[in-house]
């Protein structure tokens, strides 16, 4: 390699380097913020021991294995723990762990505070995923040489970023979509820059990649206006305070989701088309119309290839949603209308038109820069190529400023209950340890509004208080039986869809009952309270059967269940209800 070159890719190096070095000096700019419900503890520990504890009645114990756990890390690092075994998301395949293992140590404040719910909850993989990097940056560097060393500075930039600027200032409250044009444009021009040098080709690739970016911006939003995403289902960044007491804008963290998912793909059509209309006016000497159809020519090829690439790989990322859907036994209508898929379709469809722009946009802008009357003392026509470029970089910063408008007009929202309600408060639904009045056996049963205190002012409304414990979606919940834990109960995808008819919304639940003894599943049952006091039961789709089964120690069972409610409901609960009391024991917001 020449020395030139070889200073010349150092120089560069060296100064991504040193921009990486300047955005993690950067003070912390992440808020204090409040999640949602009761904590949940997760450290790394070493598994000492594993162990079947005696199932004689005096122990105390679920006669499942038991581990013994050094926790390595955190403010309980050193002590050991008695966990019980499970697999990744409350799955039973404990097979794997074995002792001398580092594992991931979660523990679990029950409702009552009374004490800890201790679980090896999955392996640690993080020593074995840093060497899966470095063998994948080694590829990179091999194979590309200097280009690759390059990238993959372009690549930790990006990364530092994304973790230290454009995370910490979403949820602090910047507006998500300007904040995610402002990145995507920056992270553009860095990396093209950093892996294409400065040339006019790399003008060109910019320019097409933040033009396409601010139209699949707009388009993704009034896609999102209009389909009337929430991005509430199954987050909990709708529980998530802003340091002014809002909730963040989750509709603006979509399109920013959405913007920033295009800018990887929109580099890699850009940067090819505009070096592609490069060489091709440099080696096969095309000029004008016949350079554009070339190109356009070649390109269209790169649209069919990237589609299908995107779709695929939208759908790896749904495929275990998709499956966990079907299984539902849902109708594929309803399976496709669903929140969460609609918005992995948004996201493909989206992608793929600004795909579909990139290409043209970015043979239309580097095609005059490639106009000989550049390089050949031709004013006037060189004067007509500049005149071109700057009226599509004006074109470029307007679609930028709209782009970063659309969320601006939005409504702000507050965020979901973060710590407990009491049911009280709804009338007639029991807190913990208050039985429940005037349970319908069956339907909606609407509570004594003369339990809600006069001063209110107005019908009953579910609102924070200090009884019920607000658990997260995906929070397992120890559930006791005659004074000892029986298991754990965990509701998993909540979420409301439009009902059999215009009157009606359908709140469909799936609960899993995971057993560490004994558990019979008619200790308790399942209903919907909603935010005028009234209580809707939960039917499992495979029939009340289902709800009479015992689990022996170490079984887990899900069972979807669905309910209908009103269409002007506004606030709906799913809460878990002991049989022998009629009490409420926790609730989980369905949104």
């Amino acid at each position: 390699m020449a020395p030139d070159r070889f200073q010349r890719h150092l120089a560069v190096t060296l100064y991504g380097v040193a921009l990486i070095a300047l955005v993690l000096l950067l003070p912390d700019l992440s808020p204090r913020t409040q999640p949602g419900s009761g904590p949940v503890e997760a450290y790394r520990g070493r598994i000492e021991r594993i162990a079947t504890p005696p199932t004689d009645a005096d122990s105390g114990l679920p006669p499942v294995p038991v581990a013994t756990v050094t926790i390595l890390d955190g403010p309980r690092a050193g002590r050991q723990v008695d966990a019980y075994l499970a697999g990744p998301s409350g799955s039973q395949d404990t097979s794997m762990y074995a002792a001398g293992q580092e594992v991931v140590v979660t523990i679990t404040k029950t409702p009552d505070g009374s004490q800890d719910y201790i679980e090896v909850s999955d392996r640690w993989r993080l020593p074995a995923l840093g060497i899966l990097a470095m063998f994948c940056a080694i590829a990179v560097v091999v194979v590309g040489g200097w280009q690759g060393v390059r990238a993959l500075v372009a690549l930790g930039l990006t990364a530092v970023v994304i973790l230290k600027v454009l995370l910490p200032l979403m949820v602090a409250g910047v507006p998500p979509v300007p904040l995610a044009v402002v990145t995507a444009s920056g992270v553009t021009i860095v990396t093209i820059l950093m892996t294409e040098g400065w040339r006019r080709s790399s003008l060109a690739a910019i320019l097409g990649t933040t033009g396409a970016l601010a139209i699949t911006g707009l388009l993704a939003a009034i896609s999102t206006a209009i389909l009337g995403f929430t991005y509430t289902a199954g987050s909990d960044l709708a529980f998530l305070a802003t340091p002014d007491g809002g909730g963040l804008d989750l509709r603006g963290i979509l399109l920013a989701a959405i913007i920033l998912g295009s800018v990887g793909v929109l580099d890699d059509v850009t940067v090819t088309q505009a070096v592609l209309v490069e060489e091709l006016a440099g080696q096969g000497q095309l000029r004008g119309a016949a350079l554009v159809r070339s190109a356009m020519g070649i390109g269209r090829s790169h649209i069919g290839a990237t589609v299908n690439t995107l779709f695929l790989a939208y759908v790896g990322v749904g495929l275990p949603l998709l499956i966990v859907l079907m299984v539902s036994a849902q109708p594929s209508a309803a399976v496709l209308n669903d929140e969460l898929i609609a918005t992995e379709i948004v996201r493909t469809l989206i992608g793929s038109l600004g795909i579909v722009t990139a290409i043209p946009l970015t043979t239309f802008i580097a095609a005059p820069m490639v106009d000989p009357a550049l390089d050949a003392g031709d004013r006037a026509g060189a004067r007509r190529a500049r005149t071109r470029v700057a009226a599509v970089v004006a074109v470029v910063v307007v679609l930028l400023l709209a782009t970063s408008a659309s969320s601006l007009l939005a409504p702000p929202r507050a965020p979901l209950a973060t710590d407990t309600f009491d049911p009280s408060a709804v009338g007639g639904a029991g807190s913990s340890g208050v039985p429940l009045t005037d349970r319908g056996p069956t339907g909606p049963s609407e509570a004594p509004l003369d339990s809600v205190p006069p001063e209110s002012g107005g019908a009953p409304t579910a609102t924070p208080g200090n009884d019920l414990p607000l658990m997260d979606p995906g929070q397992p919940v120890p559930v006791d039986v005659d004074g000892a834990t029986v298991g754990t109960v965990t509701v998993r995808l909540p979420r409301i869809t439009a009902g059999p008819d215009a009157s009606l919304k359908t709140v469909h639940v799936t609960v899993r009952y995971q057993a560490t003894s004994t558990f019979p599943l008619t200790s308790g049952s399942w209903e919907i309270l909603l935010g005028d006091g009234s209580e809707v039961s939960l039917e499992p789709t495979a029939g009340d059967e289902v709800l009479r089964t015992t689990l022996a120690a170490g079984d887990h069972l899900d069972i979807p269940l669905t309910g209908d409610i009103p269409a002007h409901a506004t606030e709906a609960f799913v809460v878990y209800v002991d049989a022998d009391t009629s009490t409420f024991l926790f609730a989980v917001p369905a949104e």
